[in-house]
């Protein structure tokens, strides 16, 4: 999130988001999101999540259309945070007006807790049940229908961290953004049919669901767009790759065992062509350029954390040298 957003959210306004919601403003618990203002609250005993976002991250009508697909998925039994409504009635809460506003939306608490890294690494059941959550939600992608007259999300080329990563990058860096428009124009030229591309989540990792015993609840689809399924499935994994420092080989054998789980549970509700599979190296590639350009849009790179430091000289490398991010087995 831009410096300048935050310094014009204030008290105020989150006051009035809560309160239209039925939240008590006295009983918020901020959450400290990356993209969005994010608070824990409460309504009638039961735990909520209150989120609000500026204009120029979201519009009013790609919020209502996450929304919509969010219920869509959930009426068709996906595990994920349920919107809710004000005690008026209506899923979204505009403050302001114009180009500078606040759209704020309310979900259900998901039950449970995250895991921890190892878990998230490790748990052979665990992520199985993240594939087979994935795999359901682009079953039902491929029978979604967007309501008549109801707003559309934006696609992968639309994603800010790819439209405005040249305003990102710093001059010493610059090197970098021939090698990123050929591959952009590589993405581009992809097909795109119904089978393989279509709404995704667009963000699945382990700081973006809950688990309660053996069930996942998945949350935070504010980044969800039109891409290639394959998306979903490079971007887990990329977060559950360790990095080079740890050694090629541990690095590859994380890699091939969270993959080899996840697809496991995967395959029980999608499948995806072989085709596709073996073009998951494109699709991390892509994940390493929108972890690139959010680092060089938020941090302050002269202080960076070790993995921010490592993970930026890294893609920089690849995207140089035209080098894979992770080479496993994919099919």
């Amino acid at each position: 999130m831009h410096q300048q957003i935050r310094m014009l959210f204030n008290d105020t306004l989150l006051h009035q988001c809560a309160v239209r919601f039925g939240f008590d403003p006295n009983d918020l618990t901020n959450l400290h999101g990356f993209q969005n203002f994010v608070y824990a609250s409460s309504r009638g005993g039961k735990p909520y999540i209150l989120r609000v976002i500026h204009s120029s991250h979201r519009s009013a009508g790609q919020v209502q259309a996450e929304l919509d697909w969010l219920r869509y998925l959930t009426e068709h039994g996906v595990n994920a945070a349920v919107p809710v409504r004000t005690p008026d009635g209506e899923l979204i809460v505009t403050i302001g007006s114009g180009d500078c506003c606040f759209i704020a939306s309310a979900f259900a608490r998901a039950p449970g807790s995250k895991p921890d890294h190892r878990s998230y690494t490790e748990d052979g059941e665990l992520i199985r049940e993240l594939g087979r959550l994935t795999g359901k939600i682009h079953a039902l992608s491929r029978s979604y229908t967007v309501p008549k007259s109801a707003p559309v999300r934006g696609s992968w080329q639309n994603n800010q961290y790819v439209t405005q990563l040249h305003e990102y990058v710093p001059e010493s860096y610059a090197s970098i953004l021939p090698p990123v428009e050929r591959f952009v124009s590589l993405l581009s030229g992809l097909p795109r049919c119904p089978d393989s591309y279509g709404l995704i989540h667009g963000d699945i990792h382990m700081n973006n669901f809950h688990v309660d015993g053996g069930m996942l609840t998945l949350f935070d689809f504010d980044e969800c767009e039109y891409s290639w399924f394959a998306c979903d499935i490079a971007n887990p994994l990329f977060y559950a790759t360790p990095l080079p420092s740890d050694g090629t080989d541990r690095r590859h054998f994380v890699a091939q065992r969270f993959y080899d789980a996840f697809m496991e549970g995967y395959c029980t509700e999608h499948t995806l062509s072989p085709q596709w599979l073996q073009r998951l190296p494109h699709f991390l590639r892509l994940r390493e350029l929108l972890v690139l350009s959010g680092a060089f849009r938020s941090l302050d790179l002269d202080h960076l954390h070790p993995w921010s430091k490592e993970m930026i000289a890294f893609t920089c490398r690849n995207l140089e040298y035209d080098l894979p991010y992770l080479d496993i087995r994919f099919c």
